[in-house]
């Protein structure tokens, strides 16, 4: 039995968002996230590319959230994380292996910091679990706001991708406004 249900956040109003905010703030650093304004925004003109998805337990309490971007062939998680309570559970591999599902014949693509510390390490080793795979490839996550640096990141995919350098151009491009 399923024990958590996942909602698409459609409405601004929604009171899951703040929760959601306060996991995002606590969950990345400034340089790996795009301003909480620029979500609020997308939700608010419904954009056709963009998701806030809430994960909710059974038990009605807010385990976690992941923002994706539905791209050509491709579905982007663009956030991802859990409530550190909810952690080593088997929620999020619950969740992420919803999400591969739904993706139908798309590959799923994920950006993890490069490994190095146990965070990072923990990271990449959950994807690696949930049938992930490094992409070959050095990349770097654009800047989400003037002031802020790149950030040299792991692509990760469930699929192999026909052309990697097309996949970052539209990435780039449609995620990251560059």
């Amino acid at each position: 039995m399923k024990k958590y249900n996942i909602y698409d956040i459609t409405d601004v109003e929604d009171p899951l968002l703040e929760k959601i905010k306060g996991l995002y703030m606590a969950s990345f650093p400034e340089n790996e996230r795009r301003p909480w304004q620029s979500i609020i925004d997308m939700v608010a003109n419904a954009s056709p590319f963009f998701n806030v998805n809430a994960v909710v337990g059974t038990d009605n309490q807010f385990y976690g959230f992941y923002t994706s971007w539905n791209l050509p062939g491709v579905l982007y998680i663009e956030h991802f994380t859990v409530e550190s309570y909810m952690r080593s559970r088997g929620i999020g591999s619950d969740v992420i292996t919803d999400v591969v599902a739904q993706a139908d014949l798309r590959a799923v693509v994920v950006e993890v910091e490069l490994p190095g510390t146990s965070e990072s390490d923990r990271r990449i080793a959950f994807y690696e679990r949930n049938g992930f795979q490094a992409i070959d490839l050095q990349y770097f996550q654009p800047p989400y706001a003037p002031g802020l640096d790149m950030v040299e990141m792991i692509l990760m995919s469930t699929k192999p991708l026909l052309d990697v350098k097309a996949f970052v151009i539209m990435l780039h491009t449609l995620v990251y406004n560059q």
